[in-house]
């Protein structure tokens, strides 16, 4: 992330602006990496420290954390030195990636002390390291031993020093972000290159999801990424991370559910594939009802003891001569005996297949369908009523207390049409057919992605017929929220919802329909 020496200057000032003065009420440890610092006077708030990896920031929040049972030993560290401690100052040494945060308190014989909090937010290596008034480290979130780093230790009781400043030469404050755009808008890419570039909040949006932040309009990714300011840096941070963690948060939710389903899918799969072939095993049934007559019609000719018997086959036009494989252990009667009842044994097999067969292709589309739902949805509410839906199949055991505790079911999605016309949206297979044959009235439109799995999609008409526009918006949404909401183009039916029926014994969400038109809709997050 682009969280440059620029940047970090202009977060500072804002910071410096806001907190200078306030006092320290509060100090939790939420996450191993972050450190939240509750503030009082000159207008408060809390202060979000995050030394992660891939999120290291500094920001003010109105999030809420949840602490662990036990406060880390970092934390309890933290409490004992920071705690009614006033922020005096808030810097950024010239060029760095970082700040330090000066304080100013008292210690318990009531002496001012001053320490300072050196927020290093160097990516991977970011670290948060509290230092006293000698310089000296009480202690580093992450330490550093010499082994770790022969160039820089962070323990306690040694000097504080910076993190190692660049080569001569080499100018470090510009992110590769913006040292792209400078070089597509042709300018240098040094300090000076950004001179008469007013610094904006600026987060970089691509198909509705956020992509990046910065502190200027970028424009090397023309029209798809799309550039929204933001009224402070502190709520660009928050707004950024949010949703980072959101989506990462969601990944990770539906991560169990796509497992399950994909397991599921997998053996349903398995199955069909060894029916097929056990179905196979059936196709010779005939031969055997043949080869059990054509004993029987010729048990004159046969003698006790023989591996086999030729005669003519009567089945077919010219009655060829061909050769019956027999058991010289059986009577003719018993080789006839064995072929009728290997036929009607494949014959019982083949119609029970056929069941099963037509089970199994059901279960994985089915489970197919269930994938797409997982990978389209974007809200915690969304897995729970797929997770509800995956309980109902039997996919998932649930004690009958949890079940009772389960909220009332969520709604389906509901948008708005340019021209004004609600438009529904299923979350589930369930959902779906809730909103097809109890939510829509008859005369609604009704959409869905051709030859796709996807939501059942509404498009409330009352009594008139919906525009043009209306239409093509509802078909983006069914595209959008189909299995080729990734592609450029889809394919959407659109019938009236009288026209979709359910076939008898059919899973969750699977319809068949007629009288539809095809509309061709783009499945744009924006649209």
């Amino acid at each position: 992330m682009p969280l440059d020496a620029v940047f970090i200057s202009q977060l500072g000032r804002e910071l410096a602006e806001r907190i200078t003065g306030s006092r320290i009420d509060r100090v939790q440890q939420p996450e191993k990496d972050t450190v939240l610092l509750t503030l009082r006077g000159n207008g408060g708030g809390r202060l979000l420290l995050c030394f992660g990896s891939g999120s290291a920031r500094v920001c003010l929040t109105g999030a809420s954390y949840e602490n662990p049972a036990q406060p880390p030993m970092f934390c309890m560290l933290l409490r004992k030195h920071l705690t009614g401690a006033r922020i005096a100052q808030i810097t950024q040494p010239e060029g760095e990636r970082m700040l330090l945060i000066r304080l100013a308190g008292f210690d318990e014989m009531g002496q001012s002390v001053q320490k300072t909090l050196a927020v290093e937010l160097l990516g991977r290596n970011a670290n948060l390291i509290l230092v006293d008034g000698e310089g000296r480290i009480l202690d580093a979130a992450r330490r550093v031993d010499e082994q770790m780093s022969p160039m820089r230790q962070l323990l306690p009781g040694l000097f504080y020093r910076p993190p190692p400043k660049p080569e001569p030469g080499k100018f470090s404050g510009l992110s590769p972000l913006v040292r792209r755009e400078m070089q597509w808008r042709g300018l240098p890419q040094t300090a000076e290159g950004l001179e008469g570039i007013e610094p904006v909040p600026t987060m970089l949006v691509e198909n509705g999801e956020p992509k990046d932040f910065t502190y200027m309009p970028i424009l090397q990714y023309g029209p798809s990424v799309e550039s929204v300011t933001y009224p402070g840096w502190s709520a660009l941070l928050e707004a950024f991370y949010a949703e980072k963690d959101r989506v990462e948060h969601l990944k990770s939710r539906a991560k169990s559910l796509t497992k399950l389903v994909r397991s599921a899918k997998n053996r349903a799969e398995k199955k069909l594939a060894l029916r097929l072939q056990e179905l196979a095993a059936t196709e010779d049934r005939e031969r055997d009802k043949r080869r059990g007559d054509l004993i029987t019609a010729n048990i004159w000719r046969m003698k006790p003891g023989m591996d086999s018997v030729t005669v003519e086959d009567f089945y077919q036009p010219d009655a060829p001569a061909v050769t019956v494989p027999l058991d010289p252990r059986k009577s003719p009667q018993q080789n006839a005996a064995a072929y009728y009842k290997q036929y009607a044994k494949k014959k019982t097999a083949r119609e029970h297949l056929t069941a099963l067969i037509g089970e199994n292709r059901t279960e994985a589309a089915y489970l197919a369908s269930v994938a797409v739902e997982l990978e389209r949805a974007q809200t915690q509410t969304d897995l729970e009523v797929i997770r509800g839906e995956l309980v109902q199949a039997g996919y998932i055991r649930e004690s009958r207390s949890k079940a009772k505790r389960r909220e009332k079911p969520a709604q389906p999605m509901r948008f708005v049409t340019s021209a004004g016309r609600e438009v529904l949206v299923g979350r589930s297979n369930l959902q779906n057919d809730e909103l097809t044959f109890r939510v829509a009235r008859r005369t609604d439109l009704w959409l869905h992605a051709q030859k796709l799995h996807g939501a059942h999609v509404i498009l409330r008409c009352g009594d008139g017929t919906p525009d043009e526009q209306s239409v093509y918006e509802a078909a983006c949404l069914a595209a959008f929220y189909s299995e080729g909401g990734q592609a450029g183009s889809v394919a959407v039916d659109a019938t009236q919802a009288r026209f979709v029926k359910k076939p008898k014994g059919a899973r969750p969400g699977m319809v068949i329909y007629t009288d539809q038109r095809t509309v061709m809709a783009q499945p744009k997050k924006e649209i």
